[in-house]
């Protein structure tokens, strides 16, 4: 969208809030009325005037960015108004992996194909993480993080490197939904292999989700996340050569997974305890696992210090 479009979404933002301080008003006034006879004020009438006002300018302003097909009806809401802008602010982001559900019926375009509540059921994202710190190691446009924070977690702090500061994808994603939700959720553009207390903290619950695969040194990156890891870690990851009964991992030099050259090791489930046994973790249970396809999976385990 034209750089003009921010100030008509920080216009609708006003206008929602003072459409909300309205209505308190206009239900307060109508009890005074039925109790006692109390008129509406003329100041209370003429504020009503003025916002509507206020709005049909902004429903002005909104609409001359888009093409005749999508007009506005002269009895557009503000909720009509939101949809557009966020529908076009939306498609104006390069690439989207997660779906996300903006509000309005806006949801992202994600190519990740995540959904609530069903995705964090299947990573077995804890019902409730109140009073709970959570880091989520790979964000990107951060679906994880926010459902960690919708849970109650009382700080989510959202890391990436490669992706956002990727010409070709960018962190606008995560930005965008994090302004729409209104959302505390922090963020660090950071190196899983750079993680340790000292730069990020030590947090409850680490999200690894989809990452190990693209680690060229994944040991190694294990040892971070478990340096900042101070219960419980939840792994997603693709793994390969399900087939052989000790630990192993398929490792692909070119583009072998997926016409991906960023997928580095695809370990069995008993190459994915070692590995996770190996740096410290306990406990370590496979809770889930989908999309099997020949000696191909993608499994999610939980593990303990």
């Amino acid at each position: 969208m034209a750089a003009e479009s921010i100030p008509s979404w920080q216009d609708l933002t006003n206008l929602k809030k003072r459409a909300a301080d309205l209505q308190l008003c206009f239900s307060q006034a109508a009890q005074e009325m039925q109790s006692g006879g109390t008129p509406f004020s003329q100041a209370l009438v003429e504020e009503l005037a003025t916002y509507r006002e206020d709005f049909n300018q902004l429903r002005r302003k909104v609409q001359k960015f888009f093409s005749p097909q999508r007009q506005l009806r002269e009895n557009s809401s503000l909720q009509d108004i939101e949809r557009l802008l966020l529908k076009a602010e939306v498609a104006n982001i390069p690439v989207w992996h997660h779906c996300i559900d903006l509000g309005c019926g806006v949801i992202t375009p994600g190519g990740g194909k995540t959904s609530s509540p069903e995705t964090e059921q299947k990573i077995g994202l804890p019902e409730s993480l109140a009073g709970m710190t959570v880091l989520d190691v790979g964000a990107w446009d951060g679906f994880y993080s926010f459902a960690a924070e919708k849970r109650g977690a009382k700080r989510v702090l959202a890391t990436d490197s490669f992706v956002w500061q990727s010409p070709d994808v960018g962190k606008g994603g995560f930005e965008l939904a994090r302004r729409v939700l209104n959302s505390q959720v922090e963020d660090m553009e950071i190196d899983v292999l750079d993680l340790s207390p000292e730069k990020v903290g030590v947090f409850d619950l680490v999200l690894l989700l989809g990452v190990l695969y693209h680690m060229r040194h994944p040991l190694l990156a294990l040892d971070r996340v478990f340096s900042v890891t101070g219960k419980q870690l939840i792994l997603e990851t693709h793994v390969d050569m399900l087939n052989c009964e000790r630990p192993a991992a398929a490792f692909y030099s070119g583009r072998e997974l997926n016409n991906d050259p960023t997928n580095w090791f695809g370990p069995n489930a008993l190459a994915v305890k070692g590995m996770l046994e190996s740096a410290g973790f306990r406990d370590i249970k496979l809770v889930n696992t989908s999309q099997a396809s020949g000696t191909c999976a993608r499994m999610v385990f939980h593990a303990w210090r």
